[in-house]
């Protein structure tokens, strides 16, 4: 079982992405902001970090050049998922667009914990829509739906 930190402010999508790990049968460790991140990852270091790009206090970039600066982090590989164009940042392996498919997070994540030499839980098996909660459904939802209408 891979464990996996999810950063996000955002605690719909936070709540999202952690049904979507724990089905792929990840343990999924949280944080709200690069801050906290930075100190969980201390504490339990984890397989893959998946941080969005804004947030308070410590944003994403920050986050990834911390981790990238740190001697007992630096090889621990990072998706960075944002709903901006495509950020750069150090030590980041893929970025994923916060209107990508689930299909397609799960994939990068699969692929980017076999590229770093970590078994990935198995194939995506697709969108998980029956399995997961109300909420995650709604947040889903209304995330596909922002992601039409465009900025």
């Amino acid at each position: 079982m891979s464990t996996i930190l999810l950063v996000d402010d955002e605690p719909e999508l936070l709540d999202l992405y952690t049904e979507i790990l724990e089905l792929m049968d990840h343990r999924v460790l949280r944080a709200h902001d690069g801050r906290e991140a930075l100190e969980i990852a201390h504490e339990r270091r984890p397989d893959l970090v998946v941080t969005d790009w804004q947030m308070p206090r410590m944003s994403g970039v920050e986050l990834c050049q911390r981790l990238v600066q740190d001697e007992e982090l630096h090889d621990v590989p990072i998706i960075m998922h944002s709903a901006a164009t495509d950020p750069h940042a150090p030590g980041v392996k893929a970025f994923l667009s916060k209107c990508s498919e689930l299909s397609e997070f799960e994939e990068v994540v699969n692929r980017t914990l076999t590229d770093s030499g970590v078994c990935p839980q198995g194939p995506p098996r697709g969108p998980y829509l029956d399995e997961l909660s109300r909420a995650a459904r709604e947040t889903l939802w209304d995330a596909e739906h922002a992601c039409s209408m465009g900025p």
